[in-house]
C-alpha cells in the first residue's frame, strides 16, 4: 500500500468550483496542488486536460500531479483505508458516483474528529461522515491472480487497517489468533472473508441490532465459521462485502475505491518537474488573478486625475457630513440668542448655502461615478471582443458555449464597480471622520472610539473571503445552470422526441438543489457576519456612552456625542453591506478577466515564405496526438505529394478528423513534426496554411444572417465575382429560387431554416469561393444528401481544385474507389496506405473488408424483405413495391414546418 504522507500542507483545503460538468478532475487537481502550496492556475490546467473530449481520466490526472510536482499513486483500495489514518492514503483524489451513475472526482483532504474534509468541485468545501461517503464511492472490480490478491490482502496496512476495524468492533479477544490465523493461510480466502466478515458486522453493530464486544465477537465466530468451506459470496455474507470474489479458476476479482494518493514533493525538489508543454507550463507560471488591480488600471487608462480627483471630491463629502452635524448643534444652541429677523435670516441663509454646496458637491461625483462605469465597461467589451479571435482552438473547446456566453452576458453588472467603490470609501472615510470626531469631541473616550472603528472595519474584512467563497460557488451554479438551459434548448427536439422528458427534470432538480444550497450557505453567512458585527458595534457604542457620562463629559455635547457614537454601528452595517455586494463584482471580474489573460494563438503573418506550386506538400513524421489523456494518433508516418488527392476512411473515432485537425491548428502533437513544403508547421506556418486552406465540414458555424453574408464570410474581397460560379457548382440555384429574399434571406441560428442537406450545401458553396486554395480538407462534406448527388458534388470539388492537395474524410468507402489514393486509418494509425483498385484486389485488404461491409449492408437495406423502400420527390412518397399504390402526400410549405417546429 502507500506510506503515509508527508504533511506539508494547508489544514483546509482550497476551494475550486468547476465551471462544467466536464471538468471536475482539473477542479480536483488545482485544489490538491493549491492544498500542497503550489500554485496554480485553474484555467490553464483545464486547457491541459482537454475536457471536451470525454472528460478527464484519472490516468491523466495521476500523470499530471506527477509533472506538476506531487507523488502521486493511483491505487484501488478497500474504503476503509479512506476513513481510518492507518490506510495512510489520504489525501487523494477519490472517485464517486454521481446520483445520475456518473463517476465525479472529489478531494478527500483529512480527517478531523470523526469527519472527512471533502471538496467536491460541484459543491465546493464540506465535511462529511465516513458512511455517507462510503454510500457515494465508485467501487471499481478487476481481476488479479491469486498471488496477487493474497499479497496485497496480508500487506502491512491492510492488515493494521483491519487490527484497527477489529479493535473497534471490542474483538480484543481472539483479535491477535484471527489476524494470525487469516494472514498466515496459503488460500487468499481466510483473509478475504474475515475482511468481508468484519464489514458486515460493523454495519450491523452500526445499526444498533448488536453490540460491541462479546455480541459482536461471537457474531463474527459465527458468520466466519458459517462461510467455511462456501464460495466466497454465496453464504452468508452478500456480495458487496466482499473485497475479493472467485473470477474463473485461478483468478480473484478485486473491488475497492479507485483513488490518486498524493503526498507532497520532496523537499530537495524546489521546483516541479520540467515539462515541454506550454500548457502546463502556463499553469505553474501564471500569477493569481488580481480582479481588483485589474478593474483599477483600466480605470487608469482613462488617465489618473478622474479617479483621484474623485476620491478627492468623496472625501470632503464625508467630512462635510460631520460639519453638518456640528453646524445643526450650534444652530440649536445659538437660536435663542438671534432675536432679530435679519439675524435669523443670515442664520438660515448660511445653513441653505451649505447644503447647496453639499449639493454641488454631489453632482458632479454622481457623473464622474457613471462615467467611469460606462467607459469600464465599454473598454471591458472592446477587451473581450478583441480577445475571443486570438484565442486558441484549444482553450475555447475546453469551455461550453453557454459558460463564455454568460462571462460576456456578465459584462454589465461590472458597470456598477466605480460605484460600489466610491460607496466603499465615502462609508469607510465617513467612518474614519466620526471616529475622529467623537476623539475630539471627547478625548478620554478616544482608546474605546478607536476601538469600535476598528470592529467596524474589522468584521466585513474578516468576512470578505467567507463571503467570496460562497458567492463564487452560487455564481459557478448559477453558470452551470445558464448551460442546462442553454443544452436544453437546443437539444428540445430529441428530448421530447425520446420522452427524455423526466430525466432532464431530475438533472434539473439536481442542478437547483446544489444552487439552493449553495445560496443559502451565502445567506447564513452573511447573516453570520451582519449579526457579529451589529452585536460587537452596540454594545461598544453603549459603553462609549456610559463612559462619556461616567467621566463627566459636557452636557451640552452629550447630543452630539449620542449621535456620532450610535452612527459607528449604522456605518459598520453599511459596510459590511457595500463588502458584501463585493464578491459578486470580484467573481464576475475573475471570470471575465480568465479569457482575457489566457494565451493567445502565435499569429506571425507573412514570416514564410509560399511555394509557386499550386497543391503543398505534406509529410508526418512519427506524430502523436493526446487529447484527454487518450492516444488519438499514435507515431503517424505520412507523405503527400503536393497536388495529390487522398481518401481518409476508417471506422468512427479512429483519428481520421484528428489527423486533418493537425493541419488546422485543432491539434499539437505530443511527439514527432509535421512538414509543409518541406517547412516545420510552426505558428507562422499554421496561420499561412489556413489562409491557402479550404475547409468543409457540418461543425463549419452558418450565422443567422443572410445567405450572401454566410457565402462571403471569412473570403477575399473579390469573392463576390466568383458567386455566380459557386452558386451553381453547389447545386444553390434552386434553393436561391424557393428563398423569399434571395440571397439577402436570413437563415436562422445554426441555418435552422434550412434542410441539413441545405445547409450543407451552403457550407460547400463558402468554400468554392477559396478557388485558389493549395489545401482543400472535406471532413464528411456532405452528410445529409443521398448518394448521388453526394457523388456529383465531390466530383465537382475536385475538378473545381485541380491541381490543390484534396483530403477527403468519409465513411461512403464505395465514393473513394477513383481518388488516387486512400488511407485506411484504425486505432491511431494508418494501417493501410495505396491506390483503391489495387486494395480491391487484395483479398486480405482491410479496405476491401470495409467496402464489402458496405455493400452487404446496402444490399441488406434495399434487398431484403424487411425493408419497404420508398422514395421521395417534390413532396410525393412513392412506395416501389408491387402491387402497392404509391403514397402521394400535399408537400408541407417551410413557414408551415417552422411554426411547428418552433
Amino acid at each position: 500500500m502507500i506510506a503515509a504522507p508527508t504533511i506539508h500542507r494547508r489544514f483546509f483545503v482550497p476551494e475550486v468550483v468547476q465551471t462544467s460538468a466536464m471538468d471536475c478532475g482539473p477542479a480536483a487537481l488545482t485544489s490538491l496542488l493549491e492544498g500542497f502550496r503550489i500554485s496554480a492556475s485553474y484555467g490553464r490546467l483545464r486547457e491541459a486536460c482537454q475536457t471536451d473530449v470525454d472528460g478527464t481520466s484519472i490516468d491523466t490526472l495521476e500523470d499530471l500531479a506527477g509533472k506538476l510536482g506531487l507523488n502521486a499513486t493511483q491505487t484501488m483500495v478497500p474504503p476503509e483505508h479512506l476513513f481510518l489514518p492507518e490506510g495512510g492514503v489520504l489525501p487523494a483524489i477519490v472517485v464517486v458516483r454521481q446520483p445520475n451513475g456518473m463517476p465525479h472526482f472529489i478531494v478527500v483532504w483529512r480527517s478531523v474528529g470523526g469527519l472527512l474534509q471533502v471538496m467536491d468541485p460541484g459543491v465546493g468545501r464540506r465535511w462529511m461522515t465516513p458512511s455517507s461517503l462510503r454510500e457515494q464511492l465508485f467501487m471499481h472490480g478487476m481481476p488479479v491472480s491469486e498471488a496477487q490478491f493474497h499479497a496485497l490482502a496480508t500487506s502491512d496496512a491492510v492488515v493494521r487497517v483491519l487490527r484497527r476495524r477489529l479493535s473497534e468492533l471490542g474483538c480484543t479477544r481472539e483479535l491477535d489468533a484471527m489476524l494470525t490465523r487469516a494472514a498466515t493461510s496459503a488460500s487468499w480466502r481466510a483473509i478475504a472473508l474475515l475482511d468481508a466478515a468484519t464489514r458486515m458486522v460493523t454495519d450491523i453493530v452500526s445499526s444498533g441490532s448488536v453490540r460491541k464486544g462479546r455480541e459482536a465477537g461471537g457474531l463474527l465466530r459465527s458468520l466466519i465459521e458459517g462461510c467455511e468451506g462456501v464460495p466466497p459470496g454465496e453464504g452468508p455474507i452478500p456480495p458487496p462485502y466482499w473485497t475479493g470474489l472467485p473470477d474463473g479458476e485461478e483468478d480473484v476479482w478485486l473491488q475497492g475505491a479507485v483513488v490518486v494518493a498524493v503526498r507532497a514533493r520532496d523537499v530537495e525538489r524546489k521546483a516541479p518537474v520540467s515539462s515541454t508543454s506550454a500548457e502546463l507550463t502556463a499553469v505553474l507560471q501564471e500569477a493569481p488573478a488580481r480582479p481588483l488591480h485589474e478593474l483599477l488600471r483600466i480605470l487608469r487608462d482613462d488617465g489618473a486625475l478622474g479617479p483621484v480627483a474623485l476620491v478627492v471630491a468623496i472625501a470632503l463629502a464625508a467630512t462635510f457630513g460631520i460639519i453638518e452635524a456640528i453646524l445643526v448643534r450650534g444652530l440649536v444652541e445659538v437660536a435663542g440668542d438671534l432675536g432679530v429677523v435679519k439675524e435669523r435670516m443670515a442664520g438660515l441663509g448660511a445653513i441653505v448655502a451649505f447644503f447647496l454646496m453639499m449639493l454641488l458637491l454631489e453632482l458632479p461625483i454622481a457623473h464622474a461615478i457613471r462615467r467611469l462605469g460606462r467607459h469600464l465597461d465599454a473598454r471591458l467589451r472592446i477587451a473581450f471582443l478583441s480577445k475571443l479571435p486570438r484565442l486558441a482552438d484549444r482553450y475555447l473547446s475546453s469551455r461550453p458555449t453557454s459558460d463564455m456566453a454568460h462571462r460576456s452576458h456578465a459584462l454589465s453588472t461590472l458597470r456598477g464597480f466605480p460605484d460600489l467603490g466610491a460607496q466603499l470609501v465615502r462609508s469607510a472615510l465617513s467612518l474614519l471622520a466620526t471616529v475622529g470626531a467623537i476623539v475630539w469631541l471627547h478625548p478620554a473616550s478616544a482608546p474605546l472610539a478607536i476601538l469600535a472603528g476598528g470592529v467596524a472595519i474589522a468584521v466585513p474584512l474578516a468576512s470578505e473571503r467567507v463571503l467570496s467563497e460562497r458567492d463564487l460557488r452560487v455564481r459557478a451554479h448559477v453558470g452551470g445552470l445558464s448551460g442546462f438551459y442553454l443544452d436544453a434548448l437546443l437539444g428540445l427536439v430529441p428530448v421530447r422526441t425520446h420522452g427524455a422528458e423526466r430525466a432532464v427534470r431530475r438533472e434539473h432538480e439536481n442542478l437547483l438543489v446544489q444552487w439552493a444550497r449553495a445560496g443559502r450557505s451565502l445567506i447564513e453567512a452573511a447573516l453570520v457576519a451582519d449579526t457579529v458585527g451589529a452585536l460587537l458595534g452596540f454594545a461598544l457604542a453603549a459603553l462609549l456612552l456610559f463612559c462619556y457620562v461616567q467621566r463627566g463629559g459636557p452636557v451640552s455635547g452629550l447630543l452630539l456625542f449620542a449621535y456620532w457614537v450610535l452612527k459607528l454601528p449604522a456605518l459598520g452595517q453599511s459596510l459590511a453591506a457595500l463588502v458584501r455586494a463585493y464578491p459578486g463584482i470580484r467573481n464576475t471580474a475573475l471570470r471575465l478577466l480568465e479569457p482575457l489573460g489566457a494565451l493567445e494563438e502565435e499569429r506571425v503573418h507573412g514570416a514564410t515564405a509560399t511555394s509557386s506550386a499550386r497543391g503543398l506538400e505534406l509529410a508526418f513524421e512519427g506524430v502523436s496526438i493526446v487529447a484527454g489523456g487518450h492516444t488519438i494518433l499514435d507515431g503517424l508516418d505520412l507523405r503527400i505529394a503536393p497536388g495529390s488527392d487522398v481518401a481518409i476512411v476508417g471506422s468512427s473515432g479512429a483519428g481520421k478528423s484528428t489527423l486533418v485537425g493537425i493541419l488546422l491548428g485543432w491539434h499539437r502533437p505530443v511527439a514527432g513534426r509535421v512538414l509543409v513544403d518541406g517547412h516545420p508547421l510552426d505558428a507562422a506556418r499554421a496561420d499561412t496554411l489556413r489562409r491557402e486552406c479550404a475547409w468543409v465540414d457540418p461543425a463549419v458555424q452558418l450565422w443567422n444572417r443572410s445567405l450572401a453574408d454566410n457565402m462571403l464570410y471569412g473570403t477575399s474581397a473579390g469573392a463576390m465575382g466568383a458567386m455566380p460560379g459557386a452558386l451553381d457548382a453547389a447545386d444553390l440555384q434552386g434553393l436561391l429560387e424557393r428563398l423569399p429574399d434571395g440571397m439577402q434571406t436570413v437563415l436562422g441560428e445554426g441555418g435552422a431554416l434550412m434542410s441539413g442537406g441545405e445547409g450543407q450545401r451552403v457550407r460547400f458553396g463558402r468554400a468554392l469561393l477559396r478557388r485558389d486554395a493549395r489545401l482543400v480538407i472535406l471532413d464528411e462534406p456532405f452528410r445529409g444528401l443521398d448518394r448521388e448527388k453526394r457523388r456529383t458534388l465531390l466530383t465537382r470539388a475536385r475538378a473545381w481544385w485541380r491541381g490543390a492537395t484534396i483530403l477527403c474524410v468519409t465513411h461512403d468507402v464505395r465514393e473513394t474507389l477513383d481518388f488516387g489514393r486512400v488511407l485506411v486509418v484504425e486505432g491511431g494509425r494508418v494501417v493501410e496506405d495505396g491506390v483503391p483498385m489495387a486494395l480491391v484486389q487484395d483479398p486480405s485488404s482491410r479496405y476491401r473488408m470495409m467496402l464489402d461491409a458496405e455493400k452487404e449492408v446496402q444490399r441488406g437495406f434495399w434487398s431484403g424483405g424487411t425493408w419497404r423502400r420508398m422514395t421521395l420527390r417534390a413532396g410525393k412518397l412513392d412506395e416501389h413495391d408491387e402491387g402497392v399504390v404509391p403514397i402521394v402526400r400535399p408537400t408541407m410549405t417551410r413557414p408551415a414546418r417552422l411554426r411547428a417546429r418552433t
